[in-house]
């Protein structure tokens, strides 16, 4: 199959699930808000952010390792899937326990205490099933990894709102979360057995000798990337309350489910990116050009949308009562540009093993976001936090974009974003002129107008068209 063929099945399997995940987990966010106001949906929140931060101390950073060197070499897949297996098994109790040390000393309520031990067990047993699905990720067979994620998610979203439709709290939704979480260890577990790796329980310390040195600039990085992405949350429980928190998790909710489109086009792509770089530099850099210049095009539309089309979204989404996220909401969809760029821009990084550049990035960014929220959230509260989560992707950004020009190109900044701003300019004309429309039509209309003026004046070349129609008819085939 060709590299084209590859990351169109791939891309589109990811797709799907990232997609159907992304509605059914807003959909379950909106429920929550609707029917347990702002201090629900604000506990929700810190639970779900504080329990993260312990997971990571389970991957530390053999997930994305584990992609890269299977991709490279088959023959590694049973030695990285088995000896994780096993690690995670020990270190699962014990983290765990940590996770009630901690939020104990924090002083928190019942509820919320017993929320953050279920979420805990409902990550570490995903921590499990991601090593099966990495494996998926590996063999390039994103198509297994979406259908069991999909099929997982509609049961918990599904079992989540009978639950509350019953009249029940959080603590039995995140029961729920759980139940649906053992579904799909045990589907991904089955499959991955049976077609890919026969796994057996064994801990070869020589393995993790020999790649603890790659693995562990990934896992400071994506602590520190969850630093800057959690914390926020957990500072505003702290200092300004679970109401507050509900107010800017309702936006940031939102910007998040947007977070998937980078997120699955690098996970699509790294196997092949890191093919190129051991076969093809010249493959790479016209990679590089064309997904930063894709991913632009694709933001910046969906950032003015964001700005000027607030409160209509809010108002559309959560109802009245959630009247304070309208200005988060404007404020953090700056941020969807930058993730969308970022996102892309590290995934190249992992793919030509700069990950230690990356940790480094990382470390700098989660120290500016908690200096910044410390001094903006008790003065500004969460619009402080949104103007920080803005900073911080910013810096990353461009601490990734000048190591990538350093270590692969140097992109023609001006020639890609000229274009871009004059369709998005008469696209944001229409939005303000005709604002009295109703929320999808100024979407579908807003759509038609940017992509349609990109097209006339050429930001959108033949070979974007012809590249396009040639992955949508391998789909259908």
């Amino acid at each position: 199959m060709s590299d084209v063929k590859r990351f169109a099945k791939n891309t589109f399997s990811l797709f799907i699930m990232q997609i159907v995940a992304s509605i059914l987990s807003i959909f379950l966010g909106i429920f929550i808000a609707r029917n347990f106001g702002d201090v629900g949906l604000g506990k929700y929140a810190f639970a779900s952010s504080f329990v993260i931060f312990f997971s990571l101390f389970l991957d530390i950073g053999y997930n994305t390792l584990l992609i890269r060197e299977v991709s490279r070499d088959k023959s590694k897949a049973n030695n990285y899937v088995s000896n994780l297996l096993t690690f995670r098994l020990i270190c699962a109790p014990v983290v765990f326990f940590l996770v009630v040390v901690i939020i104990n000393l924090m002083g928190y309520p019942s509820d919320t205490k017993n929320l953050v031990y279920l979420f805990a067990i409902w990550n570490f047993l995903g921590s499990f099933t991601s090593i099966y699905k990495m494996t998926f990720r590996a063999f390039q067979r994103m198509e297994y990894e979406s259908v069991i994620t999909i099929l997982s998610d509609i049961l918990r979203v599904s079992l989540g709102l009978i639950v509350i439709i019953l009249g029940y709290g959080l603590v039995i939704i995140g029961l729920v979360f759980i139940f649906s979480s053992i579904f799909d260890l045990l589907i991904s577990t089955i499959i991955c057995e049976r077609k890919f790796v026969k796994s057996s329980t064994k801990f070869d310390l020589s393995f993790f000798k020999n790649t603890i040195k790659l693995a562990l600039p990934l896992a400071i990085a994506s602590i520190f990337q969850t630093v800057y992405k959690k914390a926020d949350a957990i500072l505003l429980s702290i200092m300004q309350g679970d109401a507050v928190v509900g107010w800017y998790y309702a936006a940031y909710n939102l910007v998040l489910s947007l977070h998937v489109i980078p997120h699955l086009i690098v996970s699509a792509m790294l196997p092949i990116l890191s093919q190129y770089y051991i076969s093809s530099r010249t493959s790479l850099k016209s990679a590089y050009e064309k997904c930063f210049r894709y991913l632009f095009i694709l933001g910046l539309p969906i950032v003015a949308g964001g700005i000027l089309l607030a409160d209509k979204i809010i108002f559309f989404i959560y109802g009245s009562g959630f009247t304070n996220s309208i200005i988060a909401l404007q404020i953090l969809s700056i941020d969807i540009l930058l993730i969308f760029m970022y996102v892309i821009l590290g995934g190249f990084l992992i793919s030509i093993d700069k990950q230690n550049q990356m940790a480094i990035s990382a470390f700098i960014t989660a120290v500016v976001n908690v200096v910044l929220n410390i001094i903006l959230i008790p003065y500004f509260s969460y619009i402080g936090a949104a103007v920080t989560t803005v900073v911080c992707e910013t810096v990353l950004f461009s601490i990734y974009f000048y190591l990538l020009s350093k270590y692969i190109c140097i992109l023609p900044v001006l020639k890609i974003f000229v274009k871009p701003f004059i369709a998005l300019i008469i696209m944001s004309l229409f939005i303000l002129f005709f604002n009295w429309f109703g929320l999808i039509i100024l979407v579908l209309f807003s759509a038609l107008i940017y992509f349609g003026i990109l097209y006339i004046i050429g930001g959108i070349s033949k070979e974007d068209v012809v590249l396009i129609k040639k992955i949508i008819r391998i789909r259908n085939r």
